[in-house]
């Protein structure tokens, strides 16, 4: 876990999404820390030094590992932004103990409990052609191919993984391990409409216009249950923004947080 912290200013938290862990946040920790006291979380099982922890993998238990870490920050509610796996987290999170949380800005979350039937169709015809490939990799032990399958999914493109800087693929490399556990989680989270209605807390939903049909459904749906909410569209950005362009995205953070 990484700490910038100043008691007087208002804590920032970050929240990683799959195959990532608290280095990704790093670009986003030096643009926001003379505003912000700055933290971030690798979630359990995630990162080199987490490889072969104990307990389950899913929604819920992170969630409760997110709510007792919050808890340790001190000095009042914080402001939670999370990304991909990382936003349903937070969402299950603010569920559970919402006066951890002072706003929270989640960027496309996944999680498809609170869809309809024809929604839900729609995602699962995306989520089939996005993870399909993943599912048979990580079946057949190739994880380097799962993870390439996996971000080429999420950047809505061949080739993207191997587009990017390597250190970016080395980080996701290094948390391959994490693939066969989250796609074999069976925690049932309480991501659905009633829950989601019950939060209060200033939220912002963002997602990429270019983002794939499966992340923009999820995202809208949520927002859509979550009265407190407000849905922005990232212009001309996928699911890969906060990793791509964290100045941008640090952008769209700091209006969500100058409201609230």
């Amino acid at each position: 876990m990484k700490h910038s912290l100043e008691k007087s200013k208002e804590t920032v938290l970050f929240l990683h999404g799959a195959l990532a862990d608290e280095r990704m946040w790093e670009p986003h920790h030096r643009i926001l820390a003379k505003e912000y006291r700055v933290a971030s979380l690798t979630q359990r099982h995630f990162g080199v030094d987490n490889k072969g922890s104990s307990g389950s993998f899913g929604i819920e238990t992170h969630a409760n590992d997110l709510i007792s870490f919050s808890a340790t920050l001190g000095d009042g509610p914080i402001h939670l932004i999370a990304w991909s796996y990382g936003a349903d987290v937070a969402l299950s999170a603010a569920i559970k103990a919402p006066k951890l949380f002072k706003s929270l800005f989640i960027y496309e979350p996944g999680y498809p409990g609170h869809l309809d039937t024809k929604k839900m169709e729609a995602f699962m015809q995306d989520a089939e052609a996005m993870f399909g490939k993943v599912f048979e990799a990580v079946d057949n032990g190739e994880l380097e191919e799962a993870v390439t399958f996996l971000i080429d999914g999420s950047g809505n493109r061949a080739g993207y993984f191997s587009s990017q800087a390597p250190a970016l693929r080395a980080q996701q490399l290094e948390n391959a391990h994490t693939l066969p556990l989250q796609l074999s989680q069976t925690e049932k989270p309480c991501l659905d409409k009633e829950h989601l209605s019950t939060i209060q807390i200033p939220t912002t939903i963002g997602y990429g216009s270019n983002t794939r049909n499966l992340f923009q459904i999820v995202s809208k749906s949520a927002a859509s249950h979550t009265p407190s909410s407000k849905l922005l569209q990232a212009a001309s950005e996928n699911h890969m923004l906060p990793i791509e362009n964290p100045e941008k995205f640090c952008l769209y953070i700091k209006e969500h947080l100058s409201k609230n």
